[in-house]
């Protein structure tokens, strides 16, 4: 019980700081947009800032089956330790980089390198840190063991949330765009320091050790499992480009778009993100039991149907925001405390981590990475109703492959090298 609760807490734990990392960018774009592109338009600096975070997720993919191969091949525990190593090193290159008046050009190259860097790791450590829970969970608790990964994101994005509360209220709005900034990079980069310690202390898991059979090509045996790379890319579109809107833009949106203030919408984020971490596991618990596709199809019609409603209620407002906030994620905690378990149950034990992380990182490099940059343009052009239809049409493919799929809740992890088509699924 000790080993299996120091495996929780080192897994999610790395996964908290790799979504604070990630998280903390896009929180103070605003604020150094002007330090790393020239400042004579703020609306152009900071659409770069925010191309710079999109261009992130360009190499997700890359990382995605870099890494799941490497989780396949060597095992989970070397993936996870080599993907917080270099997402931390990153954060910690971005809080020393020079600023554009002092190098130029340089500064905006070194930090588009550094977060190009971090999408290859933030790709593997998703995929890779579901299958380590899942496959080391009891089989009636995956769908609940899966989702403490979501926790530990919220947790991280509660933890960059907060550090931008404490930042805003300690530093002038000056001080900050002039160097205080670097303040949450530096800590991100220091915690991640210390969850590479936890990590290293990480067993394998016995899936991997016990049942471990190499295919004699990954991709025959993905392309074999095609249904369970369309599953794993369907669940994502659909919960990457509501994560990164909801969760992560729209606080910014509503200084934007509306003139709240940003503390008034840093501290609603941050109760809505308590919301949020109670509903996920709950939503788990209860997908152990009464199975996962219920909850997909929950999710799909929710945005398909309140997407235009909540948009109106974010206004100038402190109440509206929070209100718009808390119910999207509760309607986004129905995807998520259920879609870790099934990306894990689609697939064999001897290509999970690549099946995993591929679909998933490409998915969420394609609607997720761009949420943030495709809002604001259309915002900027007046066109934001735009981007509500958007997300309605995507959330409507998650909704049908909800519809399609089979329920997996029953399914073994020791199957053999067919994925869903065992049973002709």
């Amino acid at each position: 019980m000790k080993r299996k609760i120091h495996e929780l807490l080192a897994v999610n734990f790395g996964s908290m700081l790799e979504w604070y990392d990630w998280t903390i960018y896009t929180l103070f774009a605003p604020y150094f947009a002007a330090r790393f592109f020239p400042a004579s338009d703020p609306a152009a600096a900071l659409l770069a800032a925010l191309a710079v975070f999109a261009a992130g997720f360009l190499t997700r993919p890359l990382g995605g089956f870099v890494f799941g191969f490497y989780a396949d091949r060597v095992g989970r525990k070397q993936s996870l330790t080599l993907a917080i190593f270099i997402t931390a090193g990153g954060s910690l290159l971005i809080a020393v980089i020079p600023v554009f008046d002092s190098i130029g050009i340089l500064a905006s190259s070194v930090l588009l390198a550094a977060r190009l860097a971090q999408g290859i790791a933030h790709g593997g450590e998703m995929g890779t840190s579901v299958t380590y829970l899942v496959e080391q969970a009891p089989q009636n608790r995956r769908a609940l063991a899966g989702s403490t990964t979501w926790v530990s994101v919220v947790f991280g994005t509660i933890l960059a949330t907060t550090t931008g509360l404490v930042i805003n209220d300690t530093f002038s709005r000056a001080a900050i765009g002039a160097w205080a900034w670097r303040i949450p990079f530096a800590l991100g980069g220091l915690l991640g320091l210390y969850g590479l310690y936890l990590r290293r202390r990480l067993t394998e898991t016995d899936a991997f050790t016990t049942q471990h059979r190499q295919p004699d090509s990954k991709v025959a045996a993905l392309l074999r499992n095609w249904r369970g790379v369309a599953v794993v890319f369907g669940l994502s579109a659909g919960g990457s480009i509501m994560f990164y809107t909801w969760l992560i833009y729209t606080p910014i949106y509503a200084q934007l778009a509306h003139g709240l203030n940003a503390r008034s919408a840093l501290t609603a984020s941050l109760m809505a993100q308590c919301v949020f971490l109670v509903a996920i596991p709950v939503v788990g618990w209860l997908a152990d039991t009464f199975g996962r596709r219920v909850f997909i199809i929950v999710f799909g019609l929710g945005f398909m149907t309140l997407t235009f409603p909540l948009d109106r209620l974010i206004d100038n407002t402190f109440g509206g925001l929070l209100t718009a906030l808390s119910l999207a994620l509760m309607v986004l905690a129905a995807l998520f405390g259920v879609n870790t378990a099934v990306w894990a149950e689609v697939f064999p034990t001897s290509i999970r981590a690549t099946g995993v992380s591929g679909p998933l990182s490409l998915a969420t490099a394609i609607f997720g990475g761009t949420a943030p940059y495709v809002n604001t343009y259309l915002f900027k052009a007046g066109h934001h109703s735009w981007f509500l239809y958007y997300l309605v049409a995507v959330s409507s493919v998650t909704f049908l492959t909800g519809l399609l799929i089979p329920e997996t809740r029953d399914l073994a992890l020791d199957r053999a090298d067919t994925g869903l088509l065992r049973n002709g699924s």
